[in-house]
């Protein structure tokens, strides 16, 4: 069992079909941290008429503040747990900019979230990634969402972070990729 303090807050950030979900959840247990994912909960009622028709700038905002709540969330749990997050502001940021989102978020609002001691960019083999979604999400695998997943993945490239390919399905030795960053 690992150990660390203070808490840690740690950001897995990823296109879909990654295991992002799957190496979020072993690295929490290893942790001895709690696991979470965004939107918060308290959103999730009100996503799919979102996602269904909202114009890109009202979905940004509405999806900003699921994270604002997560954050806020996240801030009282480090208080006696570290936390790893599935997702956080840069898969909002980017994922709603390939919508066509013309908002500009000052840097000023992001910084009252709170701030991740480390965010990993969970990376899989294009070809292992699309055939994992042609299963789990058949409906995936469209021109528009291609756009959308090159807009990401250049936008979290953008940020320098550190990249733990999950290529060989191997979740755990990811995991320990994680660990071994983290302990430095």
């Amino acid at each position: 069992m690992l150990m660390h303090s203070p808490n840690l807050f740690i950001v897995l950030e990823g296109l879909s079909g990654t295991g992002k979900t799957t190496i979020g959840k072993l690295l929490a247990e290893r942790m001895c941290a709690e696991y979470c994912k965004t939107p918060h909960q308290l959103f999730e009622p009100f996503r799919k008429v979102i996602d269904s028709g909202a114009d890109p700038n009202a979905s940004l905002l509405f999806y900003l503040a699921g994270i604002f709540q997560s954050s806020a969330e996240i801030s009282r749990m480090l208080q006696s747990r570290s936390v790893v997050c599935d997702r956080f502001v840069f898969t909002t940021l980017y994922y709603h900019k390939a919508l066509g989102a013309t908002l500009e978020i000052p840097d000023s609002f992001l910084v009252r979230l709170a701030n991740p001691d480390y965010t990993f960019l969970i990376v899989r083999d294009e070809q292992k990634r699309m055939r994992y979604l042609s299963v789990s999400h058949p409906d995936y695998e469209t021109p528009r969402r291609k756009t959308i997943d090159q807009t990401l993945l250049a936008g979290y490239r953008k940020h320098g972070l550190p990249e733990i390919d999950n290529s060989k399905d191997n979740p755990i030795a990811a995991v320990e990729q994680i660990l071994r960053h983290i302990d430095g």
